[in-house]
This record gives C-alpha cells, sequence and structure tokens, in this order.
C-alpha cells in the first residue's frame, strides 16, 4: 500500500489535523474503575495510536454525576466520569498517550436515559417528554426547564475539563436515541413549549448546549456531533430532516459530522452480521451535499480496503472502525505498510457489543489482550519446554503466546489440519475462515515444532520430556440418548468432525468421496457448502435438534430452500444468544419461514422423521428427511486426567473444559492467551 492514498491523506477537523483519514469510533470500554480512567484504559487507546489510527474517541464521557446510584440501563456502570475536575489527572494520562503515540484524542460527552439535578438525589429516567424510553429504561417523566438548563451546563463544564484534560477535539453525541437525540427527535419529543414541536424548538436544547461549550472551553477548540442521519423509528427523523439540521448546526459552529443511524430501540439492525458491510455509508455521502466540512462515516465497515474505497470515491471523508479496531489495533498501520493479509480480522460476532450493551468490560473473540488483566506477551523468566497437544482456537493460541515468550513449544495434532472446532464450525461461518488462515500464517512465523496426524501418547512425552504439558481436546458433542440417534438420515458434529479427519461418518459412495476430499482438498469448505447447496447431506425437509446458538445458526444457513424446524427442550430458542444478534436472528428465522418448537422433547428418531412429545404430553411426528444435532458439547477430560495422573504441570483448556460457560471461540481463545501467560 502506499501512503498516497486518500486514506492516508491528512484531513482537519476545525483547527486540528489528523494525519490521516482514519478514526476509531466511540464506544464505551467499560475499563474505568469507578468511573475513572485506568491504566488498562490508557493503554487500550495508546495501543490504537500507534497502530496509526488518526483519530481516536472515547466513548460515553459522562457530564452528569450518578455515581453510587443504580442504574437501569447497565452500560451506566462503567461510563467514564468527566462531571469533576477529580476525574481531569486521569484524562491527562490518556491524552498524553494517544498524543505520544502519534494520534489525536477526542472526548464524547454524552447523557444516557437517566439522570439527577444534584448528588443527593437518586438516578431517575427524564427525557424532553414523558413517554417509552430506550432499553432497560421503560418510561421517562418530561424535565423542567430548570432541570434543562441543569443538564445545559453540564455539558459545557464537561467541554471545560475535556480542554483542560488536553483532547483535542470534542464531540456531543446526539444519535441513537440518547439524551441529546431524545430532544433532537419528534418522535420522543412532544413538548409544546420553546423545547419542542418545531424543528428549530427540537434543535434548541442542542443549540444551547454548543453555546455554552464555546463559552466555557472556547471557540477554538473543535466541535463536532455525531448523528443518526436516519432514526428509524415511526415520525423520526429521516435523511431528509437531517439534511435540513446539518446547516444549522454548521452555523452554530460545529466542524464536523459523524454520521450514524437509528435509535437503539429501532426494528431495523444496523451492526451486526445480519446487514452488509456498510451499510449506512449512503446517509453519510447524502449529509455530505448539504456541507463542505468533513463528514464521517462508520457502521460495519470491517477493512482497511473498503475504508480507502469509500474515501476515493468521495462518498465520506473520514470513515471510523470499532470492532475491527478491537481485533487488531495495528489494523491501519498494517495497511498502510502493505501487510494486509497479517490483519487480525475481526468476525462481527458481536461479542465485545453484547458485554457492553450489559455493562461488562469490552472483550473479543478474536484478541484476547483486549480483556485480560495479564497485559502484554513480554520474554518468560525462565525458558521451559511445553507440550500443547490440540491445535484447536485454543491450543493454537496457547502455542503463539508460549513460544513469543521465548518457551520452546511442540504442537501437536491428531487430524490433518490446524484450526479444531473451526474447520467445522466456518462451513457454515465463512468468517470463521479469517482467524483460521491469521494463525496458520503467525504460527508459521514462530519456532513451534507443529505435528500433525499425531495423537499424543505417554512414550511421546516420555521422549520429548516437556515442563509443562497443555491439553486442548476440544469438547465432546452431546448425543441425546434417544432411539434411532444412529439413523443414517442423523447426522452430529461428530459425524462431520469424522469426516473432516478423513473418515466415512456414514455408509455410502458419496461419504466415502467426501471423507477423502475433506482430507486432501484445502478448499474444502468451499466443497461442502457446495454440497450443502444442491441438500446433500441434509435434504430438503430438515430437522435441527437444539435451539441455542449452533443450532440457530444451522437452522440460518441451511433455511434456503428447504423446510427447517428448530426443536429445543428448554422454553427459549436462542437463548445463550447475545443481545445484539439474538432479536434479529429470530426475525430472520421466523421470516424465512423457520418454524421453532420449544419446551419439546425428541421421543425418537425415525426414517421418517422425529417423534416429539410437547410440555403437555402431547405426541406427534415432524416429517424429515434429515435430522443434524446440535446440542452443543461437553467436557472432555479423558485425556487431561490420563496424564495428569502421569506428569506434573498439566493443564486443561477450551471446550474440553466444560464448566457450564458458553465455550465459543472468545473462551478457547481466551483460555490459550492466559494459560501461554502464565507458565
Amino acid at each position: 500500500m502506499s501512503n498516497t492514498m486518500k486514506l492516508f491523506e491528512p484531513i482537519k477537523i476545525g483547527n486540528v489535523e489528523i494525519k490521516n483519514r482514519t478514526a476509531l469510533l466511540p464506544m464505551s470500554t467499560e475499563l474505568t474503575n469507578d468511573h475513572y480512567v485506568t491504566d488498562r484504559m490508557v493503554d487500550f487507546y495508546a495501543q490504537r495510536a500507534k497502530g496509526d489510527v488518526g483519530l481516536l474517541t472515547v466513548g460515553t464521557v459522562y457530564v452528569s454525576d450518578f455515581r453510587g446510584t443504580h442504574p437501569l440501563y447497565p452500560p451506566h456502570r462503567g461510563a467514564a466520569g468527566i462531571w469533576s475536575d477529580e476525574f481531569i489527572p486521569g484524562w491527562k494520562k490518556l491524552t498524553s498517550a494517544v498524543r505520544e503515540n502519534g494520534g489525536k484524542s477526542c472526548a464524547q460527552l454524552n447523557l444516557y436515559y437517566e439522570w439527577r439535578r444534584s448528588n443527593t438525589l437518586p438516578l431517575e429516567p427524564v427525557g424532553p417528554s414523558e413517554g417509552p424510553s430506550g432499553p432497560f429504561v421503560s418510561n421517562v417523566r418530561e424535565a423542567t426547564v430548570e432541570e434543562i438548563q441543569i443538564m445545559i451546563s453540564e455539558f459545557g463544564d464537561g467541554a471545560r475539563r475535556a480542554r483542560e484534560a488536553g483532547f483535542d477535539v470534542i464531540e456531543l453525541h446526539a444519535g441513537i436515541g440518547y439524551g441529546i437525540n431524545r430532544w433532537l427527535s419528534p418522535y420522543s419529543n412532544k413538548r409544546t413549549d420553546a423545547w419542542g414541536g418545531s424543528l428549530e424548538n427540537r434543535m434548541r436544547f442542542l443549540l444551547e448546549i454548543i453555546k455554552d461549550c464555546q463559552a466555557k472551553a472556547g471557540t477554538d477548540i473543535p466541535l463536532m456531533v455525531r448523528l443518526s442521519a436516519d432514526e428509524y423509528m415511526p415520525g423520526g427523523h429521516t435523511i431528509e430532516d437531517t439534511k435540513k439540521i446539518i446547516p444549522i448546526l454548521e452555523k452554530a459552529g460545529i466542524v464536523a459530522f459523524s454520521i450514524q443511524a437509528g435509535f437503539h430501540e429501532s426494528e431495523r439492525p444496523l451492526v451486526n452480521q445480519f446487514v452488509p458491510d456498510g451499510c449506512i455509508v449512503d446517509l453519510a455521502t447524502e449529509c455530505k451535499k448539504v456541507t463542505k466540512l468533513p463528514v464521517m462515516a462508520g457502521y460495519r465497515i470491517d477493512s482497511p480496503e473498503m475504508a480507502n474505497e469509500i474515501v476515493t470515491q468521495g462518498r465520506a471523508d473520514m470513515v471510523g472502525f470499532a470492532r475491527a479496531l478491537v481485533a487488531d489495533p495495528d489494523l491501519v498501520k498494517k495497511y498502510r505498510e502493505g501487510r494486509p493479509e497479517t490483519i487480525r480480522r475481526c468476525i462481527v460476532c458481536s461479542r465485545c457489543l453484547d458485554n457492553i450493551f450489559v455493562g461488562k468490560h469490552l472483550d473479543c473473540s478474536v484478541n484476547a489482550e483486549v480483556a485480560s488483566p495479564l497485559g502484554k506477551p513480554t520474554p518468560s523468566s525462565k525458558r521451559k519446554k511445553v507440550a500443547v497437544i490440540g491445535a484447536g482456537p485454543a491450543g493454537m493460541e496457547a502455542a503463539r503466546i508460549a513460544a513469543m515468550r521465548g518457551h520452546t513449544v511442540t504442537l501437536f495434532e491428531k487430524g490433518s489440519r490446524l484450526g479444531g472446532s473451526w474447520n467445522l464450525a466456518s462451513i457454515l461461518n465463512y468468517r470463521l475462515e479469517r482467524p483460521l488462515a491469521w494463525y496458520k500464517q503467525e504460527l508459521a512465523k514462530l519456532p513451534i515444532d507443529i505435528r500433525l496426524n499425531t495423537e499424543v501418547t505417554e512414550t511421546i512425552l516420555d521422549q520429548l520430556k516437556p515442563d509443562e504439558i497443555i491439553v486442548a481436546p476440544g469438547g465432546d458433542p452431546i448425543i441425546p440418548d434417544v432411539p434411532g440417534v444412529n439413523g443414517k438420515n442423523v447426522l452430529g458434529g461428530h459425524d462431520i468432525k469424522k469426516l473432516m479427519d478423513g473418515i466415512p461418518p456414514k455408509k455410502g459412495l458419496l461419504w466415502r468421496f467426501a471423507a477423502i476430499g475433506a482430507k486432501t482438498f484445502s478448499g474444502y469448505h468451499k466443497l461442502m457448502r457446495f454440497a450443502l447447496g444442491i441438500h446433500w447431506p441434509l435434504k430438503r425437509r430438515l430437522v435441527v435438534i437444539g435451539g441455542g446458538f449452533a443450532g440457530c445458526e444451522v437452522a440460518f444457513e441451511l433455511n434456503k430452500g428447504r423446510e427447517v424446524t428448530i426443536i429445543e427442550e428448554s422454553k427459549k430458542i436462542g437463548y445463550d444468544i447475545g443481545p445484539i444478534d439474538r432479536k434479529t436472528e429470530l426475525n430472520i428465522l421466523k421470516q424465512n419461514g423457520v418454524r421453532m418448537e420449544a419446551l419439546t422433547k425428541v421421543k425418537e428418531f425415525t426414517r421418517n422423521g422425529v417423534k416429539i412429545i410437547k410440555q403437555d404430553g402431547t405426541e406427534g411426528l415432524i416429517e424429515a428427511d434429515s435430522v443434524m444435532l446440535s446440542l452443543g458439547i461437553k467436557e472432555n477430560k479423558k485425556l487431561y486426567d490420563r496424564l495428569s495422573k502421569k506428569f506434573k504441570n498439566v493443564y486443561l483448556i477450551g471446550d474440553g473444559v466444560g464448566n457450564g460457560e458458553i465455550r465459543r471461540t472468545r473462551e478457547a481463545i481466551r483460555d490459550g492467551y492466559d494459560i501461554g501467560m502464565r507458565i
């Protein structure tokens, strides 16, 4: 790549020059301590500044005091405070770290749905008008004019502190249904006084905030606004309304616009895997038609290639990343240096957002360092010989981190390829090919002795004499104890796992050919996707046993051209899917005609389908040509138990642990990272 690319041209926000056109979008990391900035939070932003991001925006810098309260809205819990001068020293550490690493910092001032006029009062839901509010907050009461003035003053005070703390830019959050947006929107602002009704009146709250910020922080510090260009709410703003708002804000002194969309309670999905890449870039392009000031695009922009295309085509002036920079803080730098293949790509699982949405600290499925209290890999004080058994996500990460720290690592895998459960899961979820390719590449750079097609025995370990043994065997697929479960029309993860190892799980010529292909063909993912597309081995009438994450994913990916039914014993389909994805995924399943049977047990598998028993005792038959078992996994401690009897320092990690928590990519990589850092 080249610095001459449009993405790497500098741009000015007000009087501040940003070295390139990339930004870290505002997202709450929840890495605070009692709302104070922590060293981990400073390091998070410093790493991304070091990774060549131009503008780093700190999300949810909260202007109103809510310490010691019990908010209804969970993200309150980890919000970073700026309602008192006592927060300034912590912010100075963060802005200094960003500056020292070549970036510019931006504080996003914000209010959620709850507020109190003084720290002696309880927190309560407050808005422009009485009525429904955002997630977890059922109804708000109408704010008084006196309270409005207090809120405005809090924003101004926050802006003054942000400047004193060394921030280069200040952003006002006026989107997704949060505090300011509630005043702007005709959906939520039903007032009939000077603060509601006409567009001019509904904008008054934001305009007065801008004036107060300018009065207290000065007119020379750039102020930008983050807007929901289309709210996707009944009676809310559309893009045409926003195109009227932008010139008014420009006249008031706003110098740049960051474009988002929706309210949190909008029905339309915007940030999860079910929407296309760059799904709202066109809104930013429309906004550019009414201003010559910088306009930033965001939402589902996961690659620098797309970002460069957007700015090159003039669809936006800057591009913001969020999850992509959580997954790889060096994304921008690697692209600028012509190393895009080394980027650790986001898999759009949304589990980072799931955490934030319920008030937990930021985490990442593919980058365990984000949430780990152990910090970054550093050389070990004592070099050891380490055996890692199992080359799935947990084992590969353990081997990678241990080798990075200077240990001598041997990685054993009884199968013919690296990747473990990813080899199965990536057949349906193509995004899992990204981390699999990345690990193959990274492991090849390190002095790791990789032994495929090797089943570890005590004899092998006796010869190797390792100081530490890490067992990452993967979990055992759960197989129900039901008559007919071994029938020709019943398949499960255990069958596909055999197939990946070149063993035909069922009788028949097609299965023999499939096993040979899976064993020898590097593009087996495409081969299996093609086969599934022509309804082999899963035919047109498909019953999926298990309505959790795995079962729903199978139904989602295979419902095209099939009649699909999900059977789940519990009362909730998608019980382990996070809040960012669950509602959208279930809605799509319903729209596509997938039948969902909760509170239903399997009595028997037959050639004609599945015999079931409902909670009320009613029995029936769901006709089917094929059945897919998707009941998850259970612990797999057999090898660990055997080895720990003979050897010292034996550790069990990954899906084999089976301790009752959700075990997916994030947990496996976390286990591998943690043990690699501890040995």
